[in-house]
Parts: C-alpha cells; sequence; structure tokens
C-alpha cells in the first residue's frame, strides 16, 4: 500500500483532525512560549509553528531552551489564533499526547483573550499506546513521549513543539499500524466543562 492510501486508510475524511503541542512559559501553565499544531483536513496535512509572547517572563527556559529575548516581536496566542483558525473546521478531533496538558493550556490562554477552543472529539496518543502496547501485560508501560519515539523508531527532538507535534503524529500512525487498528476506536466525544 502507498503512502498516500495508508495515510487515507489511517485518517478518514469524515473527520477532522487538530494536533497541538504547546510549550508554556511558567509553572502557571496558563502562557503559551510556542505551539506546533498539524491539520489533517480532507486528507490534506498542514504544518504550523510558531513562537508565542506569552505576555509574561519566561522561567521555563530550562526545559525547551526558549528565552524571553526569543519570544521578542512573536505573535501573542490571540494574533497566532487570528491567523490560524480559518484553516480549523468547526468540528474536529482535538489530538495530543497527554491531551488534558495542551487542550487546558490552549483554553486558559486563549480565554484571556474571550476565545472559545472546544474540539468535538478528542484523542490521546496515550490511550493508544497504552492500549496497543501494554493491553495484554500487568506491568504499566512507560507512556512518555520521547520514550515511544524511542521504541518505534520515531526522530524528536523533544521539547521543540514542531518536533513534538510531527512525532506525536507519527507515533500515532506507527501503532495504529502496528496493532492493526483504526483511530476511531480511540476518539472520545469532547464534554466541555
Amino acid at each position: 500500500m502507498n503512502e498516500k492510501n495508508t495515510k487515507s486508510t489511517i485518517y478518514p475524511t469524515d473527520k477532522s483532525y487538530v494536533f497541538v503541542d504547546v510549550e508554556t512559559a511558567n509553572w502557571s501553565n496558563d502562557r503559551i512560549c510556542a505551539i506546533g499544531m498539524i491539520i489533517v483536513k480532507n486528507g490534506e496535512t498542514t504544518g504550523y509553528y510558531s513562537l508565542i509572547d506569552p505576555q509574561t517572563r519566561i522561567t521555563f527556559t530550562y526545559i525547551h531552551g526558549i528565552t524571553n529575548d526569543d519570544v521578542k516581536g512573536a505573535p501573542t496566542i490571540e494574533e497566532f489564533w487570528q491567523a490560524i483558525s480559518p484553516q480549523i473546521p468547526k468540528q474536529f478531533v482535538f489530538v495530543a499526547h497527554n491531551y488534558r496538558f495542551d487542550l487546558t493550556v490552549m483554553k486558559k490562554d486563549l480565554g484571556r483573550f474571550g476565545i472559545r477552543f472546544d474540539p468535538t472529539e478528542i484523542l490521546d496518543t496515550m490511550w493508544v499506546a497504552r492500549d496497543i502496547l501494554y493491553h495484554f501485560h500487568t506491568e504499566r508501560g512507560d507512556l512518555r513521549l520521547n520514550t515511544l519515539c524511542e521504541a518505534l523508531d520515531v526522530q524528536l527532538y523533544h521539547h521543540n513543539a514542531a518536533s513534538d507535534i510531527t512525532a506525536t503524529k507519527e507515533v500515532l500512525e506507527k501503532l495504529l499500524v502496528l496493532g492493526n487498528r483504526k483511530i476511531e476506536d480511540f476518539i472520545r466525544t469532547y464534554l466541555p466543562k
């Protein structure tokens, strides 16, 4: 099967998928300083990455390497969203590795500007990994993205939002093929709070 057919089999065109990975400025986890996003819509894949001005001091440089100087002149999350939102369908599956973190940060940071971010459905690549890799094992496997990338031979520059989101998508695809499963098996309805 060629790659185009494989991708269309993995991502049925009746749904759109928005993969998101964010890097945060500090322990508050409510300000984004970098975002990686991949949109899969109608069989087409588009990727986006941007540094974001979190409008607060960055103290997590030791994690992701992003400094206060790096984000000078970068768009705010509101400005990034205004540019990107026309590409995002009204109904979509939000995909992330440990989705609660990325979705919560997105909602908090966009919410500062009165912007709602409510996906229709959610998919966490941790669920997929747990089910496919560890379903029949008694021990709990290591589900961190860097560990999965190493196990599945996926290139990763960890805590770089562009690399993390590309790796998350590749990990999902490899897991689904490995487990001979369909993406629909792991999609859940999102119930906003």
